[in-house]
Parts: structure tokens; sequence; C-alpha cells
């Protein structure tokens, strides 16, 4: 027995009992490392998990995006072929309705190149709108473009990718006319400038000094400086559009069409102006024929005052 300074009595453990406390800390040791290891192992399980469904759900993405990109070209193959039989029939009918003429036939042709025009308008207006894309797109520096394609295939989300794209155009449409106002503002305020300018001799003639005089002749030429600037601006902005409609407008038939259609159209107002004029001309030349030429008249009325007659007018 050994006692302690409060006066209590312990005595020390035996061996039986030290090799029993021994195995009882190792028991709850293992037991606390296997339930960390459990717990490890479930958290890896649950992140496995959730990384296959992340990679199944991408994959049905991936296929659904892919069966809706097969059903639109199946769709445009088949319009296209639809479009082609039209014209063929289109084409083979014409000869028949040319035979038959008359105004049935004329009335048939009528419909036909109606909906032929209303089809291509329908198409021209596409593309005029693919002509503004396109536009816009030449007006963005090439650096920015190339870091925009970067940043779309950076992003993991492929249905993000068409969402930034359009606000991105949309972005570059409103840069695009935002500049061109711009312009426009620049462009009257200089033509204002340059009216100033027309008169700009008289105030020359005006100085006494030649400082003066070659000062108000240097702003004048910094004004035109900067008109001319302007103009080649607005030039090289024209050939940007023109440019872009030519893109964009990649359907000839429908404007040799209507070209051929204001030309006709042209050509008989000028035939109906002409014969017009040679009409009017005709008939003045036939009322003036036989239109009787009077011989003037003179009238005598008596004068108020003396009684006398008087010539008072010819009639």
């Amino acid at each position: 027995m050994v006692d302690t300074r409060s006066g209590k009595s312990t005595a020390p453990y035996a061996q039986a009992q030290e090799e029993q406390a021994a195995t009882t800390l190792r028991e709850r040791r293992e037991k606390k490392e296997l339930i960390k290891q459990a717990k490890l192992k479930a958290i890896a399980e649950e992140q496995a998990a959730k990384k296959t469904k992340l990679e199944e759900e991408m994959m049905r993405l991936q296929k659904e995006k892919m069966l809706k990109l097969q059903q639109e070209e199946e769709e445009k193959r088949k319009a296209a072929e639809e479009e082609a039989a039209a014209e063929e029939e289109e084409v083979e009918e014409e000869p028949l309705e040319r035979r038959h003429g008359g105004d049935r036939g004329e009335t048939s042709g009528m419909k036909g190149e109606d909906a032929w025009m209303e089809k291509k308008i329908s198409e021209w207006v596409a593309n005029l709108s693919l002509g503004e894309d396109e536009e816009a797109l030449l007006y963005v520096p090439q650096e920015e473009r190339e870091a925009f394609a970067k940043e779309l295939e950076a992003k993991e989300d492929p249905l993000e990718r068409p969402t930034a794209e359009d606000e991105k155009r949309l972005e570059w449409k409103l840069r695009l006319a935002r500049e061109k106002k711009r312009r426009r503002e620049e462009a009257n305020r200089v033509a204002k400038e340059v009216e100033k300018i027309r008169a700009c001799r008289q105030e020359v003639q005006a100085q006494i000094k030649t400082p003066a005089k070659l000062d108000k002749i240097l702003g004048y030429l910094e004004v035109l400086s900067e008109a001319w600037l302007e103009e080649h601006q607005a030039n090289k902005g024209q050939d940007v559009t023109l440019h872009a409609i030519r893109s964009g407008f990649r359907e000839r038939d429908v404007v040799t069409h209507v070209g051929t259609k204001v030309k006709r159209l042209k050509e008989g107002a000028k035939k109906f102006c002409a014969g017009a004029v040679e009409g009017a001309k005709v008939v003045a030349k036939a009322e003036a024929v036989s239109r009787p030429r009077k011989e003037p008249v003179k009238l005598k009325f008596p004068d108020s005052h003396s009684g006398k007659k008087d010539d008072s007018f010819d009639n």
C-alpha cells in the first residue's frame, strides 16, 4: 500500500491490469482509425458518384445537342430537296403555261412569280441580317475577336457558348450603331464649319496685319483637313457596308429579277411620258387650227364728263 498526501492509500496496478489498460487504449485507437477511414471512404465514394453523375449529364446534353443538330440538318436537307423539286416543277410547267396562253395562263404565271418573289424576298431579308452581322464583325479588331474565341473555348458548359456569342454580337452591333451616330454628328458639325469657310474671303481681307491673315487661313485649313478626314472615314464605312451587303446578298436571281422589273417600269414610264407630251402637242395644234381667230373689236363708250365717245378697250 502507498499513502498519498491526502491521507488516502492506494495500491499500484498489477501487471495484468496494465496489459488490460494498454489493450483498451489500442482498441480505442484502432476503432477511431477505422471510423476515420470509413468516413474518408464515404466522402471519396460520394465525390466519385457526383463526378460520374456530372459526366453522365454532360454526355446526355452533348447527345441531345448532336441530335438537335442532326434534326436541323435533316430539315434543311428536306427543305433544299423540296425547293429543288418545286423549281423543277416550275421549269416544267412554264412551257405549258406559255403554250396555253390567254388570261388563265397569265394569271397562273403571275401567281407563281409572286410566290417565287415572296420566297426570294424572305431569303433576301435573312441575308440582310447576315450582312449586318458581318458588317459589325468587320469593325471589330482581330485581337478582340481572337480573345473572344479563346474565351468561348474556355467555357466548360456548352450551353453557355451560344448565349455568350449572341450577347457579344449584340454588343458589337450597338458599338457600330454608336460609331455611325458619332460620325454623322461629326460630319454635320464639319459641314457647318465648311459653310462658314465659304465666306472666309471677306474675313481675311478685313484683317490688316499679315500674321492675323495667316492665323485665319491656318484655322480654315485645319477645318478643311478635318472635313477631308471625315469624308475619308465615311467613304471607308460605305465600302465596308457595301462589302457586307455583297457578302449577305449572295442571291443574284432576285437582284436580276428586280433590276429587270425596275428597268421595264422605267422604260414604260418614259414611253408614257413621251406619248403624253406628243399627244398634248397634237391636241394643241389641232385646237389652234380649228379655233377661229377673232378680230379685235373696238367699243366706244361716252365720257361721263364731256359726253364724247372714247375708246375704252379692245375685245
